[in-house]
């Protein structure tokens, strides 16, 4: 069989940031070595370093970093600076608004629920893309014309509801949403067997463009639920209700999207399977493939560590990893064991939550019970360090947090979130998300009998090797991309020689 060609498409992810999403495509791609990828990540800016090394069987990367620049094409397309200049001296020359304005009038009935068109959505699309082959992106969206399409369209969808109008700065943030996410499509995409979109998110937009073009096959791996993530976010931003109803409904109308052009989608565990159902996505083109890990590389190991009572947790130090019930957690476990130590390792992703869970540990006087340690890059290490690891997060898919420590030999306490119990029931806790007394109450359990610790997590082990190693998910990808290559042949017309 001739070697399958395929683009991945991630978001705020691998090969620029660490995290679950990136562990698992570095061992997808750098396990796959008889698939050539093309790397396609999606940005915060331009000038972001990698964050592992690039395994041999990518044959390109093509970044589309989303801010910090101004004329984006010059960073996303190989191209040569004439074909950029004569776009520019086609737009200054007759800018054709008359060809994209419907264009942009569909995408807004589908943000503010007016249309459900999505396969007319779709084709809006490609005329998007194959417009801005034509004409410079920076100049069209920056015209007064396209600004008075736009205007025009808020205050007449707001004067039939007989709502307030929406403020200037509520309309000069939709249009600016639109113009930087949509830079995922303005990369020249590549032919390819197969787009493989890592979350049903804008990264999965250049996915559905060569589905058009191309007959490339799409896949959607779903980790966490990007929509119901999205929200999340959204309820705790402080913007005017307004932008905030346009954000929610551009993100919706791109989930949907996703979900609709897929060939088959493959959430990490079944509890995302039951919410793609509710969101309309039929069963027989989902299939569940779980996360796995290397069983020889995550193990028990004997470490230098504390000789004290110690509980480990690694995860991002973010809002949707909910540290603040860590450490009121902390301060209740410290109250009957007053030498416990809580080691919390990972990045700071959001500087002001950082900083208020800092506060925290402060004000409960737990400077001697808990500590911040940082990014590790050696996570078996960390969790080899704990007698217990928690994970108190509010949003998960199916977290390669649990599962390592699983195969570390360690009893892992959770909150209930995504597919955790699909893994961990029988072999770890499950907690109510924010419930620290009921997480104290395990934890103190725990660290009170370490013979029952001890057996638990050997038990733990178990599962993991019996099913979940790394081995087990690059066959099932592997299986998966055979599926849609052959299925990509066999749409091809006839060759009569």
């Amino acid at each position: 069989m001739a070697r399958i060609k395929v683009v991945w498409t991630g978001e705020g992810t691998y090969p620029y940031a660490t995290g679950g999403v990136s562990t698992w495509a570095d061992l997808l791609i750098r396990e796959l070595k008889n698939i050539d990828f093309i790397l396609m990540p999606i940005m915060m800016h331009p000038y972001m370093q990698a964050k592992f090394p690039i395994p041999a069987n990518v044959v390109d990367i093509i970044n589309v970093p989303l801010w910090g620049t101004e004329e984006p094409v010059e960073y996303i397309r190989n191209i040569e600076f004439a074909r950029i200049y004569q776009a520019k001296i086609n737009t200054l020359q007759k800018r054709d608004i008359a060809r994209l304005e419907p264009i942009l009038i569909k995408l807004l009935n589908h943000i503010y629920r007016k249309e459900d068109d999505l396969e007319g959505l779709g084709d809006a699309l490609v005329e998007f893309y194959d417009y801005f082959l034509e004409y410079d992106y920076y100049e069209i969206f920056r015209s007064q014309e396209v600004w008075e399409i736009y205007k025009g369209y808020l205050m007449e969808h707001y004067r039939v509801k007989e709502q307030d109008l929406p403020t200037v700065f509520d309309m000069i943030e939709g249009l600016r949403y639109i113009f930087r996410f949509f830079i995922t499509l303005l990369p020249e995409l590549p032919k390819a067997d197969i787009y493989h979109s890592s979350a049903a998110a804008f990264c999965g937009l250049p996915c559905i463009i060569a589905k058009k073009k191309h007959k490339s096959r799409f896949l959607l791996t779903e980790h966490g639920i990007y929509i119901r993530e999205q929200y999340l976010f959204a309820s705790r931003r402080k913007v005017p209700l307004k932008t905030k109803e346009f954000l929610l409904g551009l993100i919706t109308t791109v989930s949907k999207l996703n979900y609709h052009f897929a060939d088959l989608i493959s959430p990490v565990c079944d509890y995302n399977k039951r919410w793609e159902l509710q969101w309309g996505v039929k069963e027989s083109k989902i299939e569940t493939i779980y996360n796995g890990i290397d069983v020889l590389k995550f193990k028990k190991m004997d470490v230098q560590r504390d000789d004290r009572p110690t509980v480990v947790m690694v995860a991002r130090l973010d809002p949707l990893k909910d540290v603040e019930t860590y450490i009121r957690c902390c301060a209740l476990v410290a109250k009957q064991i007053p030498d416990v130590h809580f080691k919390f390792y990972g990045p700071e992703v959001d500087k002001e939550y950082a900083l208020q869970c800092k506060e925290l540990v402060k004000s409960l006087q737990l400077e001697n019970n808990f500590s911040f340690l940082g990014a590790t890059s050696n996570p078996a290490m960390a969790y080899n360090e704990g007698d217990v690891v928690m994970l108190t997060s509010i949003s998960e898919a199916f977290p390669f947090a649990v599962i390592e420590a699983m195969a570390c030999e360690k009893v892992v306490v959770s909150s209930d979130v995504g597919g955790t119990k699909e893994v961990l029931e029988g072999y770890g806790f499950i907690i109510k998300p924010k419930a620290y007394e009921e997480f104290a109450k395990y934890v103190i359990y725990l660290l009170q009998n370490p013979a029952f610790t001890k057996e638990l997590g050997k038990k733990a082990r178990e599962v993991i090797v019996a099913g979940f190693t790394t081995e087990d998910m690059v066959n099932n990808y592997w299986s998966v991309y055979r599926k849609l290559f052959e299925s990509s042949l066999n749409s091809l017309p006839a060759v009569h020689l």
